[in-house]
């Protein structure tokens, strides 16, 4: 299966990205433009994956969306309602935490260099080495950034090709769908590892961390009540998991 691999019980242990502010007033307007970048919906790092009004998914969505801003539980917000479709389910999720996960990234994206990251990990502990279909066919060990560009390019790639995410009405999902979202949802909870371990500081700076922490737990409780991540991949953030979620 073509993926990356984890290292564990690395030794060198990463430094965090630093950045300092040089005036209360530039410090402000940083923090300004970082949560317009956060929270303005319609701006993303890329652009967004969005669903056709009038389809099944669509609607699908926007319940979805309405559940979390009613401010119900996120643990029944994430249950698949019933009568549906788990496919349609999945793919309106997904589609949604690549839109928002992809946004976090890029709050933080011109910290997170080859010289702050010079590898993609979680700690002393984790390291992730990228492996493709084309250029990288043996894992291969990648700064961050580098990284960070090949999985939200490939994320991109499945997300808008039809024969995986079909968006016209009557067209099925591929017999692998569900596997292949797992994959997704797998290498998105590397980005969350990245960015609370290496840049958490700046999601502070920027009076983000509530925001982030929400876009986090909704995605723990949507990954594990379909059982969509392996037990394992959590393990980076076992401890703040169990904080925050259990």
């Amino acid at each position: 299966m073509h993926g990356e691999h984890v290292i564990t019980q690395r030794i060198q242990t990463l430094p965090d990205s630093q950045c300092f502010i040089h005036s209360p007033a530039e410090g402000k307007d940083i923090m300004s433009i970082a949560l317009k970048q956060v929270f303005n919906k319609d701006k993303t790092f890329r652009p967004k994956r969005k669903f056709e009004p009038g389809t099944q998914r669509f609607d699908l969505h926007k319940r979805a969306q309405a559940s979390l801003s009613s401010g119900l539980d996120l643990r029944a917000a994430v249950k698949l309602p019933q009568g549906e479709d788990l496919n349609d389910w999945v793919a309106v999720h997904v589609v949604d935490f690549f839109n928002r996960i992809n946004l976090i990234y890029g709050t933080v994206c011109e910290f997170c260099t080859e010289k702050s990251c010079p590898v993609m990990s979680g700690g002393p502990r984790y390291e992730y080495r990228w492996q493709d279909e084309h250029k990288y066919k043996k894992p291969t060990p990648l700064p961050a950034p580098q990284y960070m560009n090949l999985l939200m390019d490939w994320i991109e790639m499945q997300i808008n090709n039809e024969d995986i995410f079909p968006t016209s009405i009557g067209i099925p999902f591929p017999k692998n769908f569900i596997q292949i979202c797992k994959k997704i949802l797998c290498r998105l909870f590397r980005v969350f590892v990245h960015v609370y371990i290496h840049h958490f500081d700046r999601i502070l700076l920027m009076g983000a961390e509530a925001h982030v922490n929400t876009c986090y737990k909704h995605f723990y409780y949507f990954s594990t009540e379909l059982n969509l991540i392996e037990r394992k991949e959590l393990e980076p953030l076992k401890e703040m998991t169990s904080r925050m979620c259990l």
